[in-house]
């Protein structure tokens, strides 16, 4: 039952990506309407986030993002849904949706054949990262061979398994083996140990469970847990550690550059990777407040940092 649901919604999808994305596009504010006013789609959530993260801003200039967030997400849902249906990638570059502004970063990074752990946030459109080697994969030394994409399993099997295709649509094989569920990553990097490779780790999340190894930080003036992972990752194994922006400048057009923050882990703490990790996400979220997921309670605000 689960796979037929699983291809019949699929179908779907596939179907309505083939839909131009200009189309797409024009739907996408009667979207954002249904969204923020017909099912208020955690807005609560969203409000209270944004409010909580910008203590300086007037209850209007509040409600100018709120407004802008549920435009930007109608897009993420509507670029989502055109690009699962990107199987030739031909499709996605004529697009020309996603540009990498320093392709050659982390080709410098990993000289010596270093593996590179590259952290990011829900900024931009995320969704879309599964078109890397189409973005800047050309020229450079990342192919799908050593490209990892770290994920968090939904809870939902039917929705797991499609955006699991979505994700990886531009996709030479499939299934991808390099989209590596988080808890199968420790495993994933000792069994290509030998091997240079490129992971890709959202790590804004609230952490998924207790441990003493996640650690508390500041973010957006507030104490908050987070998960370290891809930091003890990079440091056990000398790894080079760089940031993962994705700006938008215009609708349908989202630029990617790499930020350093280390170029060897293992002579820096796991805290001070972190630190700066925030610091980076902080800093874009204070220049495009709307350009984030604010839709899940990630952080538990307690105090001020």
């Amino acid at each position: 039952m689960t796979a037929f649901v699983t291809t019949i919604l699929r179908g779907l999808m596939t179907a309505l990506g083939s839909i131009p994305l200009k189309v797409h596009y024009a739907l996408s504010p009667f979207i954002a309407w249904l969204a923020r006013c017909v099912f208020r789609y955690r807005l609560s959530v969203v409000r209270d986030n944004i409010r909580q993260a910008f203590l300086d801003k007037t209850p209007a200039e509040i409600n100018g993002i709120v407004k802008d967030f549920y435009r930007h997400f109608a897009d993420i849902v509507v670029e989502t849904i055109w690009f699962g249906a990107c199987h030739n990638p031909r499709r996605l570059l004529r697009q020309n949706l996603v540009t990498v502004s320093n392709p050659e970063f982390v080709e410098q990074l990993s000289q010596g054949g270093k593996s590179v752990i590259t952290l990011l946030g829900h900024c931009g459109n995320w969704e879309l990262l599964g078109g890397f080697i189409q973005y800047c994969g050309h020229g450079t030394t990342l192919r799908e061979e050593n490209v990892c994409v770290v994920h968090k399993q939904l809870d939902n099997k039917v929705w797991d398994s499609i955006m699991a295709l979505n994700r990886t649509a531009p996709m030479a094989v499939k299934p991808f083996p390099g989209y590596v569920e988080t808890r199968q990553l420790v495993r994933y990097v000792y069994e290509h140990i030998s091997q240079r490779k490129f992971y890709f780790i959202i790590t804004d999340q609230r952490p998924y469970f207790k441990s003493p190894a996640n650690i508390e930080i500041s973010f957006m003036g507030r104490k908050c847990k987070t998960m370290t992972g891809g930091a003890a990752l990079a440091r056990k194994f000398a790894m080079p550690v760089c940031y993962l922006r994705m700006e938008r400048q215009g609708r349908g057009r989202y630029v990617i550059s790499y930020v350093p923050i280390c170029e060897d882990a293992s002579k820096v703490d796991v805290r001070t990777i972190m630190e700066r990790y925030y610091e980076l996400l902080e800093e874009d979220l204070r220049k495009d407040p709307a350009n984030y997921l604010w839709t899940h309670k990630r952080w538990k605000w307690a105090k001020r940092g």
